[in-house]
């Protein structure tokens, strides 16, 4: 039997899960808790064992939202299991620059790189004008849509825009939605240092794995530039949901009452 080291009580006790981890359990600022089971955020799920699958499929686990770019896909897809609905909606407003395709990162990729200009770029696009976040906050509202789980490849920069979009949308405040981020700085860490002594392996320049280990670290500058960007494109969060997604309070209400504890 394989030993599965439980890093926070929130992680999924899968064997090939990345960052897998349930929502549940955070409060909204009316005192409710979000429903365990219901609303997942992870990283790819490639590596899903037998056990994995037959684990969610039981939950039940119906929906997949994958928002990783099509070459991250086709190198590495998700492992399905029966009765599970897939979508892939690309949420990485850079792509042409760079994603987590890991195989294709080369010293000479990597030469000009600017890690810190790219993930505030990243953080400061993500929010805006993003079809997957408008398909995900659809699925939410559908009364029957059942328990989903939105990845990408580390489940930290476009699943971490699309988590908070689910904490905010349920009525957390933004000290809920920054530390639901920065849980992935320690429920990705052992997944990070694979892949950083897998890369370290077939770099040559220190350059490259020093940009490489920041943009896979979770840094509370990172979802605040976003919150920052939000706020200063509508105001508030409330105006953004709004304005970009259709979630009028009175949607958010439904949406609050499905997935909130009564």
């Amino acid at each position: 039997m394989t030993t599965i080291n439980i890093l926070h009580s929130s992680l999924l006790p899968l064997q090939g899960g990345i960052n897998f981890r349930d929502q549940g359990g955070n409060l909204a600022k009316d005192g409710r808790k979000v429903k365990p089971g219901l609303l997942l955020r992870a990283g790819s799920l490639d590596r899903l064992t037998a056990d994995d699958c037959h684990y969610l499929s039981q939950m039940p686990l119906t929906q997949i939202i994958d928002y990783r770019d099509a070459d991250e896909v086709q190198t590495r897809p998700d492992v399905l299991w029966q009765g599970v609905d897939y979508e892939n909606i690309p949420a990485n407003p850079l792509s042409d620059d760079v994603n987590a395709n890991f195989g294709k990162l080369t010293d000479e990729s990597l030469a000009s790189f600017n890690a810190v200009d790219f993930m505030a770029r990243l953080y400061n696009q993500l929010p805006f004008n993003n079809r997957a976040y408008r398909y995900l906050t659809q699925v939410m509202q559908q009364p029957d849509s059942g328990a989903l789980v939105q990845h990408c490849a580390v489940g930290k920069d476009r699943t971490g825009i699309g988590s908070a979009i689910v904490l905010l949308t349920l009525g957390a405040d933004r000290n809920t939605v920054i530390e639901d981020y920065m849980l992935t700085e320690t429920t990705l860490a052992p997944y990070r240092r694979e892949i950083l002594s897998h890369m370290t392996e077939h770099l040559n320049e220190q350059h490259g794995i020093d940009s490489l280990s920041y943009v896979m670290s979770a840094k509370e500058s990172f979802i605040g530039t976003a919150l920052h960007a939000i706020d200063q494109r509508y105001g508030n969060t409330d105006n953004w949901l709004e304005q970009e997604f259709g979630l009028t309070p009175e949607v958010r209400a439904k949406v609050q009452d499905k997935y909130l504890e009564a």
